[in-house]
C-alpha cells in the first residue's frame, strides 16, 4: 500500500490550532516582563540587572509555552510545534487521538502531546450544557407545530444544520473531529481501513526537530541570569 499521490487539484490551507488562554496569556507576560526588564536596565542601569535578567528569562518562556505552540491540520499532514519540539506526522502514521487531560496523537510506537489544543473540563461543561439547550429549544419548537417558512421557525431564525453541530462542542473535542475527519480522509485515499492501524510501510515516519527560535532565548536569558547573579 502507498501514500496517496498529489493531486492537481490546489493545496487546501491547513487549519491552525491554538489555544487562546494560552496565547492571550503569554503574549501579555511576554509584553509585560521585556517591558519591565527594558525599564529596569534604562531607570536602574546595572544596580538592578539579576531582576532585568529574571524578567527576561520569563519573557522567553512565554513565548516558547505560551506564544509559539500551534498545531497545523492538513490535507496529508498533522504538524505539531510544541514549545521545544515541531513533530510532523503524516496522517498514515497517526493511529487514534485522545482529549483527556490533554490532547495527545498516537502512533504506532509512542505518543505526542499536543500543547496548542488545552483540553478544558470546564469547556466541555459549557458545551454540553449549551447543547442541551439546544435540544430542549428544538423539542419546544416541534410541539409547536415545528419549523416553518421554508427552513426557519416561527420566529423567522434558521433551523440548525449537521454541519452546525461541531461548533457546538468544546475547543478540543472539535479539534479532535476535525483532525478525524482529515485522517479519516487519507486513509480512504490510500485505500486503507480507517478503523485499523496503518502498516508502517503506508506513509513516512515522524520527523522531529529541535525549535532553536524558542531554545536560544531561553539559553540565552538563562546565560544572562548566571552573569547577571555572579556580577551582582
Amino acid at each position: 500500500m502507498t501514500t496517496p499521490t498529489a493531486s492537481p487539484e490546489p493545496a487546501e490551507k491547513p487549519t491552525v490550532y491554538r489555544g487562546p488562554g494560552a496565547f492571550v496569556g503569554g503574549a501579555i507576560v511576554l509584553l509585560f516582563c521585556a517591558g519591565g526588564a527594558v525599564d529596569l536596565m534604562v531607570e536602574e542601569g546595572s544596580a538592578d540587572l539579576p531582576g532585568a535578567a529574571v524578567l527576561l528569562l520569563v519573557a522567553a518562556l512565554a513565548f516558547a509555552y505560551g506564544v509559539y505552540p500551534a498545531a497545523f491540520s492538513g490535507r496529508d499532514t498533522l504538524v505539531v510545534r510544541n514549545p521545544l519540539r515541531t513533530i510532523r506526522l503524516s496522517w498514515g502514521t497517526v493511529t487514534r487521538m485522545t482529549a483527556q487531560l490533554s490532547f495527545i496523537a498516537f502512533t504506532a510506537r509512542t505518543r505526542y502531546t499536543v500543547w496548542a489544543v488545552p483540553v478544558s473540563l470546564r469547556d466541555r461543561r459549557k458545551a454540553e450544557r449549551n447543547r442541551l439547550k439546544g435540544l430542549a429549544k428544538q423539542h419546544r419548537d416541534e410541539r409547536r407545530g415545528g419549523p416553518r417558512f421554508g427552513g426557519a421557525d416561527s420566529f423567522g431564525t434558521p433551523r440548525s444544520h449537521p454541519g452546525s453541530e461541531i461548533e457546538r462542542l468544546s475547543y478540543a473535542d472539535q479539534a479532535m473531529t476535525e483532525m478525524g475527519a482529515r485522517r479519516e480522509a487519507w486513509m480512504q485515499r490510500a485505500g486503507l481501513d480507517p478503523e485499523a492501524e496503518p502498516p508502517e510501510s503506508a506513509a513516512e515516519k515522524p520527523t522531529i526537530s529541535w525549535n532553536v527560535v524558542t531554545i536560544a532565548p531561553i539559553l540565552a536569558c538563562v546565560v544572562f541570569v548566571i552573569i547577571a547573579a555572579l556580577l551582582h
